[in-house]
C-alpha cells in the first residue's frame, strides 16, 4: 500500500491530472523537474540523467530535470519531436511564503504554437490546421501563430478528398486541431501519417455554444466581409484553442484570407512532389529544387512568401503582369535594386518578433533587432520613391516609417542589452530618472566600499584587509589569522576559514541593506519599464505587420529580379488564347547545377488547334522526362510573375498542372508501384480540364506489355476525346505513334539520337517524328552492365525481333478507332531511320559551290562512313 504523498507531490499530481497529454515541466527552485512517465520519456529523448526522489511512495519516484535558464533548448527539442510541453511556474516568491509555493501552468507549447526564435525554421512557415466538420462540408483553417496569418478553405461533400490532400501538402501542418464532434476519415489520417512526420493531433472541446464560438471570432477579427456561420465557428474554435494553450493575448493573429481556388494555379500533392518545387525527392530538403534556384531573398519574411508563391501561383493575368512590371523595373534599375537589397539585408524577422511581443516572450535582443530593422525604413522608402511600377508604388504606400516607435526603442533599449531581462542593463541610461538614480547608487557603492576599505587600513594598520560578498553572509571584511588580534573591537566575527577570519561592522551592514535594496528596486523597476514598453509596441502591432508583409513582397520581387538578371531570363508574354509557345526553353534547376556540359534548350508548342497532345517517344535517358518537367516548371515560374529561362515565350495561364512521373510504391498502405501509378492517372482523368497542363510519363509500364499498351492507348484516347487538356505524354510504346493519323490535335515528337555503330549519343533535342526503338541495351552499356550480359541481351533481342516479324506479333499492332466508330487492326507502318538525320543535316549545311574538288571528295567520303556506321555496317 502506498504511503501518503508529500504536499509537493500532491500539488504536482493535481496539476498533472489536468495536463495528461503534455510533458509537465514543474518548477522547483532553479530547475524544471519531470516525474514518473514524463521523466522516463524526457530522459530518453533529451539524453539526460534519470534520478529518483522520495515522494511518500515506498519506491523512489523517477525524476529528471533541466535548469530553468537553459530550458528553452530542451523544450524546442521535445516539440520538434512532436511532444507537447506544459510549463508550470511558481506564482509566488518562495522567500515570502511559508509551506508550499502556489504553482500553475502558465502556457502549453505545442508543435503548432511554438514561438521561440530557434524552434521554427526562419525561412518557412509553421502552420497548425483545424478541421471543422459541418453537415455537408469541412471547413479547414490553417494558421501560423508566429506570423499571425490565417487561411481558411471550405471543402463540400461534392468535392474530392484530394482537395484536402492538396491543401495539406501546401501548408504542411505540424499540429491538427479537431473540435469536439469532428473526426477525420481513416484515409485522411493515413495520408497525414505517410506524408508528414511528428504531426500532433489535438482534440479540443469547449463549454461554449456554437453561436458563442462564432461571436468570439467576430469580436476578435472584426469585419471580414460576408462569410458563412460555420466559417466563423471554425475560426472561433481555432482562437479558443490558441487562448487555452498560449494563455496570453493573441491580437497579432489578424491577417485572415480565404484559400482562393478561382485565381490560383492548383498544384496537387503529386505535382509538388514530382516537380520538386519546394522539396526534393532525395531527402525532402530544399537543395536542387525550383525554390533553391529562385530564392535569393534576404529576409525570413521574404523567404516564406516566395515559398507560398511557388506553391500557389496566379492565374489572373493582371496580377501576373503587375509582378512582371515590378521585376522588369528592378532589373532595369540595377543601382536601385542593389540599394534596396542592401537595406533589406539589415532587416530582421520582425513579423515574428511582434508575435513574441504580443505573447510576452519577446527578448531584449528581439527589440534591438526590431529597432535596427525600423532604422532603415526611411532610406528604403526614399529609394522606392523613384520606382513607378504599380506593384512597387503599392509596396511603398504600405510601408510605414514607424518613426515614433523607432525613437521609443532608440531611447529605451540599451545599445547592446543583456540577453535576458533578469540580467539587467536592458533599459538605456537616461530613459528613466529613477532607474538612473538607482544605477548610480549601485555604481557609486563600489567607490564607497573601496574608500571604506582604505579608511580601515589607515585606522588599523591592516594593509592586507580586503572586502568581499557572498549570498549567505553578505558584505564582509577578511583578515588573515595572524593579523586577527589587530582588528578593532567594533569588528564582529561572522565566519572562520582555514586561513582567515571574516568580519562585519555596523557601518558595513547599513551599507549592505542600502545597496541590496537598491538592486532589488532597480531590477523591479527595469522589469516594469520593459513591460510598459511592450504594451506600447502592442498598440501598433497591426501597422508593423502590414509593413513586414510589404517588405516580404519587395524582397521576393528583388530576388526574382536578381535571378532573372544574372541568369539571363526573359519576360514571357501573357495571352488568353490557350497557347503555350516557348522557344529555346531551359530547365532552370538542371541548368544551374549542370557542371560538365551545356544544357540543350528545347521548344514547345501547345494549343487547342493542332498541337494539343504531344506524344513523345525515344530512348531511355535521352531527356524526355526532363523536357516535360521543364515545361511545367516554366509555367509555374511564369505564373508567379517570374522571368523564365528561354529565348522567347508566349503563354496562356493554366488552371492546374497534373503530373504522373517516375515509379514509386507506397509500402505503408500496401500499394504497388503500378497501383500508385493507376491511382494518380485516375485522379488526373477525373479532375483535369481543357485549361489544364497534363504531364504523363510512361503510363502502363508496371504491368505486362499488352496490358500496359492497352491502358496507355485508352488514356491517350480519353484525353483527346473528352478532356482536351494540353498534354505531354512520354512513352516507350512506339506503337502509339500511329494515333497521329486518327487524332488531328495529336502530334508525334521524339528525342534526336546520333548513332555510330553500337555507340549512341543522345542529342537532347525534341524533334517532330516518332522513334522505332528504345535503345535500352545502349543505356545498359552506359550504366556499366558486364559485356557478357550485353552481348547475350543483343542475341535475345534479335531472336525476339525475328519471331515478332515472322508471327506478325500483336505487340507491333495498335488498335485505331475510325471515324465511322468501327474498330479495326492496323499494322504499324514501317518508319524510316530517324537517326540518319545528322548526315542529311551535314549535307544541307555544305556550301558545295565554294569547295575544291578534293575537299568535296573528302567530305563525301566522311559522310558515307558516318552513314555506314549509323546503319551498323
Amino acid at each position: 500500500m502506498s504511503k501518503k504523498q508529500t504536499p509537493m507531490m500532491e500539488q504536482y499530481l493535481d496539476i498533472k491530472s489536468r495536463y495528461k497529454e503534455e510533458l509537465l515541466f514543474f518548477r522547483l527552485g532553479d530547475f524544471y523537474e519531470l516525474f514518473n512517465d514524463d521523466a522516463l520519456l524526457a530522459s530518453r529523448e533529451l539524453n539526460i540523467t534519470l534520478t529518483g526522489r522520495p515522494t511518500g511512495d515506498e519506491e523512489r519516484t523517477p525524476m529528471c530535470g533541466v535548469p530553468f535558464h537553459a530550458a528553452e533548448s530542451y523544450i524546442e527539442t521535445l516539440v520538434k519531436k512532436g511532444y507537447k510541453v506544459a510549463i508550470c511556474e511558481q506564482l509566488e516568491d518562495p522567500k515570502a511564503v511559508k509551506g508550499i509555493v502556489k504553482r500553475d501552468v502558465i502556457k502549453v507549447i505545442t508543435p503548432g504554437t511554438v514561438m521561440t526564435e530557434n524552434a521554427n525554421d526562419a525561412r518557412a512557415n509553421n502552420f497548425l490546421a483545424l478541421f471543422y466538420m459541418v453537415k455537408d462540408s469541412w471547413v479547414l483553417v490553417f494558421s501560423d501563430v508566429s506570423t499571425g496569418e490565417v487561411i481558411w478553405h471550405r471543402i463540400t461533400e461534392s468535392d474530392k478528398k484530394s482537395d484536402m490532400y492538396d491543401a495539406l501538402s501546401m501548408y504542411r501542418p505540424t499540429e491538427i486541431i479537431l473540435p469536439e464532434g469532428s473526426e477525420l476519415p481513416r484515409e485522411i489520417r493515413d495520408f497525414i501519417g505517410n506524408q508528414f512526420s511528428n504531426v500532433v493531433f489535438s482534440p479540443f472541446s469547449t463549454y461554449h455554444t456554437q453561436r458563442e464560438v462564432a461571436e468570439q471570432a467576430v469580436a476578435h477579427f472584426g469585419d471580414l466581409g460576408l462569410m458563412e456561420e460555420d466559417v466563423w465557428e471554425a475560426l472561433g474554435f481555432m482562437l479558443l484553442y490558441l487562448q487555452d494553450v498560449i494563455k496570453s493575448p493573441i491580437s497579432h493573429i489578424n491577417y485572415v484570407h480565404q484559400l482562393s481556388v478561382g485565381n490560383r494555379l492548383i498544384l496537387d500533392t503529386s505535382s509538388l512532389h514530382h516537380l520538386e518545387i519546394t522539396h526534393n525527392l532525395r531527402d525532402g530538403g530544399q537543395k536542387g529544387t525550383l525554390l533553391d534556384v529562385l530564392d535569393r531573398t534576404l529576409t525570413p519574411m521574404g523567404a516564406r512568401l516566395l515559398k507560398q508563391w511557388l506553391e500557389s501561383p496566379l492565374t489572373d493575368i493582371n496580377q501576373i503582369q503587375h509582378r512582371q512590371s515590378a521585376i522588369s523595373e528592378l532589373i532595369t534599375r540595377g543601382a536601385e535594386r542593389t540599394d534596396l537589397r542592401n537595406k533589406l539585408d539589415c532587416i530582421y524577422d520582425f513579423e515574428r518578433i511582434v508575435g513574441r511581443v504580443e505573447t510576452g516572450s519577446v527578448s531584449p535582443r528581439d527589440l534591438t533587432a526590431l529597432r535596427e530593422s525600423l532604422a532603415v525604413l526611411p532610406e528604403l522608402k526614399n529609394t522606392l520613391n523613384i520606382c513607378t511600377s504599380l506593384a512597387l508604388t503599392s509596396i511603398n504606400e504600405r510601408i510605414q516609417n514607424h518613426r515614433e516607435l523607432y525613437d521609443l526603442l532608440y531611447n529605451a533599449i540599451a545599445e547592446q542589452p543583456a540577453l535576458t531581462l533578469k540580467e539587467g542593463r536592458v533599459i538605456k541610461d537616461g530613459y528613466n530618472e529613477e532607474l538612473d538614480e538607482l544605477r548610480s547608487l549601485t555604481t557609486d557603492s563600489q567607490k564607497w566600499l573601496s574608500k571604506m576599505e582604505e579608511d580601515i587600513k589607515a585606522a588599523t594598520g591592516l594593509s592586507k584587509i580586503k572586502t568581499g560578498y557572498n549570498k549567505v553572509f553578505g558584505y564582509y571584511f577578511e583578515v588573515s589569522h595572524n593579523k586577527s588580534e589587530q582588528v578593532p573591537d567594533y569588528f564582529i566575527r561572522k565566519q572562520t576559514l582555514s586561513n582567515a577570519e571574516r568580519y562585519i561592522t555596523p557601518e558595513l551592514k547599513e551599507f549592505e541593506i542600502k545597496i541590496l535594496s537598491a538592486k532589488e528596486k532597480m531590477i523591479a523597476l527595469e522589469h516594469r519599464l520593459y513591460q510598459d514598453l511592450r504594451e506600447q509596441i502592442k498598440a501598433v502591432i497591426k501597422d508593423i505587420q502590414q509593413t513586414a508583409r510589404a517588405l516580404a513582397d519587395l524582397d521576393v520581387l528583388c530576388s526574382l529580379a536578381l535571378v532573372g538578371y544574372e541568369e539571363n531570363y526573359i519576360c514571357p508574354t501573357l495571352a488568353m488564347n490557350g497557347q503555350i509557345n516557348i522557344r529555346d526553353g531551359r530547365h532552370p534547376v538542371i541548368e544551374k547545377f549542370l557542371k560538365r556540359e551545356v544544357f540543350v534548350p528545347n521548344d514547345v508548342v501547345l494549343n487547342h488547334d493542332d498541337e494539343e497532345f504531344l506524344l513523345i517517344t525515344g530512348p531511355n535517358m535521352a531527356g524526355k522526362s526532363t523536357y516535360m518537367r521543364q515545361v511545367a516548371i516554366l509555367m509555374i515560374m511564369a505564373q508567379i510573375g517570374s522571368f523564365i529561362p528561354a529565348r522567347e515565350a508566349c503563354i496562356s495561364p493554366v488552371d492546374r498542372i497534373f503530373t504522373r512521373v517516375g515509379a514509386s510504391d507506397d509500402i505503408s498502405t500496401g500499394q504497388s508501384t503500378f497501383m500508385v501509378e493507376m491511382k494518380e492517372v485516375a485522379y488526373i482523368l477525373e479532375n483535369a480540364t481543357s485549361n489544364s497542363l497534363i504531364i504523363l510519363d510512361e503510363i502502363g509500364r508496371g504491368t505486362s506489355t499488352f496490358d500496359g499498351l492497352s491502358i496507355a492507348q485508352a488514356v491517350v484516347e480519353h484525353i483527346c476525346k473528352h478532356i482536351h487538356g494540353k498534354t505531354l505524354f512520354a512513352t516507350h510504346y512506339h506503337e502509339l505513334i500511329t494515333l497521329e493519323e486518327t487524332y488531328s490535335k495529336l502530334k508525334n515528337y521524339t528525342v534526336a539520337v546520333k548513332e555510330k555503330g553500337k555507340d549512341v549519343a543522345f542529342l537532347r533535342r525534341i524533334i517532330r517524328g516518332g522513334a522505332d526503338r528504345s535503345y535500352g541495351i545502349h543505356v545498359a552499356r552506359l550504366a556499366g552492365l558486364p559485356n557478357s550480359v550485353l552481348k547475350r541481351a543483343e542475341v535475345i533481342l534479335a531472336s525476339l525481333e525475328d519471331q515478332s516479324n515472322d508471327a506478325d506479333d500483336l505487340n507491333q499492332r495498335v488498335i485505331i478507332p475510325q471515324a465511322s466508330n468501327v474498330v479495326k487492326q492496323v499494322s504499324e507502318p514501317a518508319t524510316g531511320n530517324l537517326f540518319t538525320h545528322s548526315v542529311v543535316d551535314s549535307l544541307l549545311d555544305l556550301d558545295v559551290m565554294s569547295m575544291t574538288p578534293i575537299e568535296a571528295l573528302n567530305t563525301l567520303y566522311q559522310l558515307q562512313e558516318e552513314a555506314r556506321k549509323g546503319g551498323g555496317k
